[in-house]
């Protein structure tokens, strides 16, 4: 404290700033605003972290089933074949289908091709070159080439059989064996398919049906892990092959779908000749304490 005379008396000057009590309490108060305020904020940030995580997670687990789905559609009818433990499902997947042509007949104009040569049906007695009825639409080759390794010619299959005789590779069965392969030319408004190698076809389609198969396709979920995985372009197998780490899906070309996986499940009803199968996919996918279950089922077409 300062006092300066005047007049033979004295005078006090003013304390200036906050008192330390003064100080003390206005920390105390901005704290406690300061708290309510973050609980106020706290709460609906959260709240959007935990929306953004959920629809995440839908559209990862919606892309998986889409993807599945689509490959499911384009599996030869009959070849659908589910793990025992419901986490693995393989398909045969067609790239190309067509109607055989089985007998003579003149195609309506502008043609009017009459494909009176016998090399131009399937009479079911081993045969090296035959036609289909109009083109081929999907399928992507040059004619005149072979197509690539891999590709096979499927009829009238109705039992997941079709693995073992892709496996084994018999001259009489439903799929043509894996040494042949195929060249497609144009035979005036068909293609034509030539075998390198004479090929009987186990059984006749009622509706001249032809598919053409490339390597099978594996859907496999590992929980351990917590992914599930696509498999393609390996050898088919008699049995189901469930381990990434053995052949043939070691050396298969793999791709991830989903990771985040803590729960999937397969489970195919193949249904019968007059009712189509039906195959359930539930897959769930956790992360952050949050947790999607979404369940998908897909019509199979297993009319060969």
């Amino acid at each position: 404290m300062q006092t300066i005379g005047s007049r033979g008396a004295s005078r006090i000057l003013p304390q200036q700033g906050f008192s330390l009590f003064e100080l003390i309490l206005v920390i105390m108060i901005s704290s406690i605003v300061a708290g309510l305020m973050a609980g106020f904020v706290k709460r609906p940030m959260e709240a959007y972290r935990d929306l953004e995580r959920r629809a995440t997670l839908v559209d990862l687990t919606e892309s998986a089933l889409r993807r599945m789905s689509r490959d499911v559609r384009a599996a030869l009818p009959n070849s659908m074949r589910v793990s025992g433990d419901k986490l693995s499902l393989e398909i045969l997947y067609t790239v190309d289908g067509g109607r055989y042509r089985e007998l003579t007949g003149t195609n309506p104009a502008p043609s009017n091709e009459a494909h009176g040569d016998p090399n131009d049906w399937l009479d079911f007695a081993g045969d090296t070159r035959f036609n289909i009825q109009g083109r081929f639409t999907h399928l992507g080759f040059t004619y005149g080439t072979a197509l690539a390794a891999g590709h096979r010619l499927a009829i009238y299959n109705t039992t997941t059989n079709v693995y073992t005789d892709a496996a084994t590779d018999p001259n009489t069965a439903v799929i043509t064996p894996s040494s042949t392969t195929i060249t497609i030319t144009d035979d005036v408004d068909e293609d034509q398919i030539t075998l390198s190698s004479s090929f009987d076809f186990f059984l006749r389609s009622p509706r001249q049906r032809l598919y053409v198969v490339e390597t099978p396709v594996s859907f496999l979920c590992n929980l351990g892990a917590g992914t599930l995985m696509r498999y393609q372009s390996y050898s088919i197998a008699s049995a189901q092959p469930t381990n990434p780490a053995l052949a043939p899906l070691s050396s298969a070309a793999s791709a991830l779908l989903a990771n985040h996986v803590g729960a999937c499940e397969f489970d195919y009803d193949a249904g019968t000749a007059s009712r189509a199968g039906l195959l359930t996919i539930a897959l769930t996918l956790t992360d952050g304490g949050e947790q999607v279950r979404l369940l998908q089922q897909v019509h199979v077409d297993n009319t060969p």
